[in-house]
């Protein structure tokens, strides 16, 4: 009896233990179920055994492990289905990303080429390249990247962040006059450019204020000595440049220089050399840009005298060496005037002066041909003189006498 209490006292021990772990459980009952057939076969039959206690194991069990693979698939599934969408969304993504890129206009194009150079602080490409070619260095650039929409996007950033934008540089595209005045004060990172003609300077800088911008906003600028302050913008990025335009704006030449005539070429080409003389050095960029018509030189006579300090102060002091400490000097009796203004002043009447002397001259410049020339210099060997006006004179008076005084 004590050794049947033993093991029936284990079966259910074991019973328990198979509800609680499962399929250890049925090893132990099977083994407990040898050790009573061996001990008291005419008891606990095997059938009973498995029925009661192996049966209801291995069925739970069995469904168990039918709901985990259930699970298991269906979280498969899921997680498939979840990476083909995600991989046919990117797909789809890339395709317009690149529809997207070959819609890109030339400038935009440029734009984002020159972020990347500048991004890894590389050498950039020429800033002249032939019309389309930005479009396909930059194809190329997304080609390499593993990630082209993000790498996109964090480019786009470092744009916005390094670039002026093209709203900003608009208006100094027509604009010569202007964009000599920046050239002037960035004059020193010039000192080995030759810019001919108004166009390639205007693209130089255009180019140097939207790419070079954070160079622009390092550089040490000596402003002009203009009279009119402005407000300092101190935006980290387009500040610098919004101050200088405001500067400039509210200090250039207005109606002190309404007497200069763009077209007229005989007042430009002489006010061009009387501000270039020795004597007075007036005009800027001078070995750096190169005019090649009359509107560059007109603009750049503009862009000269807008330089010049507009500041007014007793101008005669300095000119009359007068000491100003002196108590017996009235100074309200010497007028103030701006250096810019005296210039101008001294220039306009030395235009009047020479515009007057050259008025009454019979002719200024007559170019004839070879043959005429021969004829000329016969019918002045005959009338024995070498004035060449005084002889042209008379002829033109003869023929105009035959042609309106016949009888």
């Amino acid at each position: 009896m004590k050794n049947h209490d033993n093991v029936n006292y284990d079966h259910e021990h074991d019973v328990q233990s198979g509800e609680e772990f499962g399929l250890k459980a049925v090893v132990t009952v099977e083994r407990t179920y040898d050790a009573e057939i061996g001990l008291r076969p005419h008891i606990i039959p095997k059938a009973e055994v498995i029925e009661r206690h192996i049966q209801p194991s291995n069925k739970n069990q069995e469904i168990f492990n039918q709901a985990n693979q259930y699970y298991y698939a269906r979280q498969l599934k899921y997680v498939t289905d979840t990476h083909f969408d995600s991989q046919k969304q990117y797909i789809k993504n890339l395709e317009i990303f690149n529809r997207t890129i070959q819609n890109l206009n030339e400038d935009e194009c440029k734009s984002l080429v020159f972020a990347y150079h500048s991004y890894f602080g590389i050498k950039p490409p020429d800033s002249q390249l032939d019309k389309g070619s930005y479009k396909s260095f930059l194809v190329k650039i997304f080609e390499m990247q593993q990630n082209p929409i993000k790498f996109y996007d964090e480019l786009m950033q470092f744009k916005t962040n390094n670039q002026l934008p093209d709203s900003l540089l608009g208006w100094l595209k027509e604009d010569l006059r202007s964009a000599l005045h920046f050239a002037y004060l960035v004059r020193h990172t010039l000192s080995n450019k030759a810019l001919v003609g108004g166009k390639e300077l205007v693209n130089y800088i255009l180019h140097y204020l939207k790419y070079e911008v954070t160079h622009f906003n390092h550089t040490n600028i000596e402003f002009p000595d203009y009279a009119n302050d402005v407000y300092l913008d101190e935006h980290p990025l387009i500040g610098k440049f919004e101050t200088v335009k405001s500067h400039y704006f509210s200090n250039r030449a207005k109606k002190e220089i309404d007497w200069l005539e763009g077209d007229n070429s005989d007042q430009i080409e002489w006010a061009y050399n009387y501000l270039s003389s020795d004597k007075r050095d007036h005009l800027i960029l001078q070995n750096i840009f190169i005019p090649v018509s009359l509107e560059d030189k007109y603009n750049l006579i503009l862009a000269s005298l807008d330089v010049l300090s507009n500041v007014k102060y007793t101008y005669e002091t300095v000119t009359r060496d007068i000491d100003i400490s002196d108590p017996t000097i009235d100074f309200e009796t010497i007028p103030e005037i701006s250096y810019r203004a005296k210039v101008i002043e001294n220039m306009k009447d030395a235009w009047a002066k020479f515009s007057a002397s050259n008025k009454n001259e019979d002719l200024s410049e007559v170019n004839i041909y070879k043959k005429s020339q021969d004829q000329l210099d016969a019918i002045m060997k005959i009338k024995g003189t070498t004035a060449t006006k005084k002889v042209m004179s008379q002829l033109i008076q003869d023929e105009h006498n035959r042609i309106f005084n016949k009888e």
